[in-house]
């Protein structure tokens, strides 16, 4: 099972043009932790491309007015997201979360419980996180989602892909439960890909001796 992101290797911010196809994890708070990709080998950033345009805009507009706090909001969003990442990887495999994780994720999650606005809408009452958007607001927000939505799942369901140099988190909701990849079409295909070759690397060896 793949690790957080090792302090050796050099994480490039990339920008990136979100599709379909990059929303794999079942849930937004697990598509957050996943704006790391290629973890194994060549870990690529594409958090700040995430965030939705209009709250970009805003939190850019604020960032010029403070641009330290900006970035120290920046730095403890990419903090949570890897404290996220190992506190999932450690659930999956069964193994125990650092106490420093559990108290972040906490922290996080009660100031994202605090935010929400009970409404009638529609004839029934709803949750809607409420208040000004500020720099920490997502953070709050995938806290609040990792504890409410994600961990009350089924854990035998959460996953993480098999795919060479992937390692996203996913919500299997498929309805024998196999899923072992974030998109069959990606990871899926370049696995058998790699076995395709391994075995015939092998068998032409054998042949040749």
């Amino acid at each position: 099972m793949s690790k957080p992101i090792k302090r050796l290797l050099q994480v490039m911010v990339e920008p990136h043009i979100f599709s379909a196809r990059d929303f794999v994890g079942g849930d937004p708070a697990l598509d957050f932790v996943n704006t790391v990709t290629g973890r194994d080998h060549s870990p690529r950033d594409w958090l700040v491309s995430l965030f939705p345009r209009d709250v970009l805009l805003r939190l850019t507009k604020e960032a010029k007015r403070k641009p330290a706090e900006a970035m120290r909001a920046l730095a403890r969003a990419k903090t949570q997201r890897e404290q996220l990442f190992a506190l999932l990887t450690n659930s999956i495999g069964g193994r125990v979360p650092s106490d420093d994780a559990l108290v972040l994720l906490r922290k996080r999650w009660l100031e994202g419980v605090n935010s929400i606005e009970l409404r009638f809408v529609g004839g029934r009452i709803v949750k809607q996180f409420g208040g000004e958007i500020d720099f920490d607001s997502i953070a709050r927000m995938i806290a609040y989602r990792i504890v409410e939505d994600v961990l009350t799942s089924p854990m035998e369901r959460l996953r993480m892909c098999q795919g060479p140099n992937c390692s996203w988190l996913f919500i299997d909701s498929s309805k024998a439960g196999r899923r072992r990849w974030c998109d069959m079409a990606v990871c899926g295909n370049a696995a058998k890909s790699r076995r395709f070759y391994e075995r015939s690397g092998r068998d032409f060896g054998a042949l040749s001796s």
